[in-house]
């Protein structure tokens, strides 16, 4: 007021109660619309990345067994007396158990073991199995998978992400050995170097359609996709099987001793290939 003359401001009005929350109510609706979609891209995103670092392993396989006329890096679990777990097919770092070292060779290389076999493994396989590195762990201890984030999938929501063993990952050198602290698990499973039924040696080339990587199945929480599994075949080819059912298959991470009879019957059974609809790995 001047002069005894009230003036107003003219276009200035502050919104009223009813219209914000009108606004809000808009923006909750478009939310929730838009919400599954971007859930589903998400998913889609860690399953294209996930089919991207299997396609490096299986690259890392090839240059591996080119060298090697067509044998696959060895898993000792495969190796070791008794029973195996196929969910250690996982580890990609173990260190030597007594019984190992006992045996002569397993760390050293040929130069100090007496036996031509040690656990059926010829002398020339034992550089390879050198230090603890098994299975998949084998293409990073030589060079050939150089970064270890590609044995993790960015999807992954259990007990063994990237950063979890990201100091441990230590490759050696000419003139260091090196060696992690403990276990290493990767989220990817390796079905190993050896046919789980006859017991034969694998030859890469042979049969390119076999399975010869997967999503991990030691646990539900290292089943990373929940709904089905990116594998990855011998011809390179990485395809998505869908498995609604798989997880509730598999043992909760608190159980630290499922049945081994039914853990490796569920995970013989996913490396068979013989369930599930087949898609590209991208879709």
């Amino acid at each position: 007021m001047r002069d005894g003359v009230r003036y107003s401001i003219p276009g200035r009005r502050a919104f009223s109660l009813m219209e914000l929350m009108v606004v809000l109510a808009v923006i909750a609706i478009l939310m929730s619309l838009l919400m599954p979609s971007l859930i589903q891209v998400r998913r889609t995103t860690y399953r294209v990345l996930s089919a991207n670092n299997q396609r490096s392993i299986g690259q890392g396989l090839k240059l591996w067994s080119g060298e090697r006329r067509g044998r696959l890096p060895i898993s000792r679990v495969l190796e070791n007396d008794g029973a195996p777990d196929l969910g250690d097919l996982m580890r990609t770092y173990a260190p030597f158990t007594d019984d190992e070292l006992a045996d002569g060779g397993w760390a050293f290389g040929p130069s100090t073991a007496s036996k031509r076999k040690v656990h059926g493994v010829d002398q020339r396989d034992w550089p390879m199995i050198g230090q603890g590195w098994d299975g998949l762990g084998h293409l990073f201890a030589d060079g050939l998978v150089p970064d270890a984030e590609a044995f993790y999938c960015p999807a992954h929501w259990g007990a063994h992400p990237y950063e979890r063993y990201e100091d441990e990952w230590i490759r050696p050198s000419s003139t260091q050995r090196l060696s992690p602290a403990g276990m290493i698990f990767g989220n990817y499973h390796y079905t190993g170097h050896r046919d789980l039924d006859s017991g034969r040696r694998l030859i890469l080339e042979r049969d390119p359609t076999r399975i010869i990587v997967t999503d991990g199945m030691r646990r539900r929480s290292d089943l990373n996709h929940r709904i089905g599994l990116n594998v990855l075949r011998a011809d390179g080819a990485v395809v998505w099987r869908k498995h609604d059912t798989l997880l509730p298959l598999l043992p909760l991470e608190t159980e630290s001793n499922p049945s081994l009879m039914e853990l490796n019957s569920v995970i013989r059974d996913v490396f068979s290939g013989d369930w599930g609809p087949e898609s590209s790995g991208d879709g």
